[in-house]
């Protein structure tokens, strides 16, 4: 895989990203917020050293594009113990598996706690780095063009889904707003 098959994928030519001592703390597809911006038209850029972060977060990419798994370090410290744990769990979903909000409570022995692990998995704040695509809400995928719905849709396909059997019958009216 290319980067221009990986902008034609992700449906941008930006990725911004911040990185910690401990990994990646943070990564848009959209804004533009983090420490470190990758313009993959350019990237390398000829007259500058490559600058490895941006190798790193290149290459993971297409890893994980390629095989639904990535060796990308991701620092999710900021968030509390009950968040941590709800990633740890969806760290753990093979590329092609799904769950829904309350199996992942379930999972996690807290099984009446389902809207807050989707609370929580919508604080994701590393994309497709963090699967959390891969855990839906019981009544199924909300249908909505915005950015990350239409992310999620994109790589469960990716990996092997039915998106029409996995939509429920909602549709989010939400304006999507693209920087």
């Amino acid at each position: 895989m290319q980067i221009n098959e990986v902008m034609d994928f992700l449906e941008t030519d930006k990725l911004s990203a911040t990185f910690s001592s401990q990994g990646l703390k943070y990564l848009s597809l959209r804004n533009h917020n983090g420490k470190l911006t990758v313009d993959l038209k350019d990237y390398p850029k000829e007259s500058e050293p490559p600058d490895p972060r941006a190798n790193l977060l290149i290459s993971e990419t297409i890893k994980f594009l390629k095989t639904g798994n990535h060796d990308m370090k991701l620092d999710l410290s900021e968030f509390t113990a009950f968040q941590q744990s709800v990633f740890h769990e969806v760290s753990k979903i093979n590329a092609g598996n799904i769950c829904t909000y309350k199996d992942l409570a379930v999972r996690l022995g807290k099984p009446g706690a389902a809207q807050a692990v989707g609370n929580a998995v919508s604080k994701n704040p590393v994309s497709y780095f963090l699967p959390t695509h891969r855990v839906l809400p019981q009544k199924g995928l909300i249908i909505c063009r915005s950015g990350a719905g239409f992310l999620r849709e994109k790589l469960l396909q990716h990996e092997g889904q039915n998106i029409e059997e996995l939509r429920s019958n909602y549709v989010c009216q939400r304006k999507c707003t693209v920087d």
